[in-house]
């Protein structure tokens, strides 16, 4: 009974460090196939559009008030342009007030605030054929729309557990240096993409930077990584 008794707590012990690790391995493969996937479709769309640089990003503007459907019209042309041709999609949700609910859940931070995001929301989304979901915004980092296309990536759609840095992931083109990466992932330190106080992996309530971690060290989720 005694040793049955200290195999037990071994197991308890050692159960959940196995399950972590092995759900680490399946995000890092997850993730990089999402990632090539949209890197693929990139690709092929310069062969038909030429570069990036030349792609027809919206203007940079300032944005007043709450109107953004210019914002919402001209995502829908880039996704149909220079992305849903060259993707295996299984719901085009839309973007906007015309959006499909099935694209809209909550996702979460990793201390659990909820991130809504409502069918009137300046993103346009779709569903791949692996069940990832794609969420593009323009990045309107101080009031500024355009230069940027925002990706957030759900890399196993619905479900569980749509929390930042475990499955949903954030990647950004950049038009002026026609750069498709993870988040941050450019001129970044390991450091920074672990600490910065804004997006850093494991000091920031967003963790934007844990996708552009986990691509930095070779596309696997290390023994430091902030498994919240």
């Amino acid at each position: 009974m005694i040793t049955l008794g200290i195999i037990g707590v071994v197991a308890a012990m050692t159960l959940p460090s196995l399950t972590a690790k092995y759900q680490k391995k399946v995000t890092a493969v997850q993730l990089k196939k999402s990632y090539s996937t949209i890197l693929q479709a990139f690709t092929m769309a310069q062969k038909d559009y030429g570069d990036i640089s030349g792609w027809e990003f919206v203007p940079s503007q300032s944005v007043n008030g709450e109107d953004l459907s210019e914002l919402r019209d001209s995502l829908n042309v880039f996704a149909h342009r220079y992305l849903i041709p060259y993707i295996k999609i299984v719901t085009d949700c839309g973007a906007g007030k015309t959006s499909s609910k099935k694209c809209f859940y909550n996702w979460y931070f990793h201390d659990g605030t909820v991130l809504r995001y409502a069918p009137n929301d300046n993103t346009y989304r779709f569903i791949v054929n692996n069940s990832t979901l794609v969420s593009l915004v323009y990045d309107n980092y101080q009031g500024n729309y355009g230069g940027t296309i925002l990706l957030f990536i759900d890399i196993n759609g619905f479900n569980k557990p749509n929390t930042f840095g475990k499955d949903i992931f954030l990647m950004g083109l950049k038009q002026s240096n026609s750069k498709f990466n993870m988040f941050g992932y450019e001129h970044k330190s390991r450091d920074t993409l672990m600490n910065d106080s804004f997006w850093g992996c494991a000091s920031s309530r967003t963790t934007y930077y844990c996708g552009a971690l986990i691509q930095q060290d070779g596309w696997e989720i290390k023994d430091d990584y902030p498994w919240f």
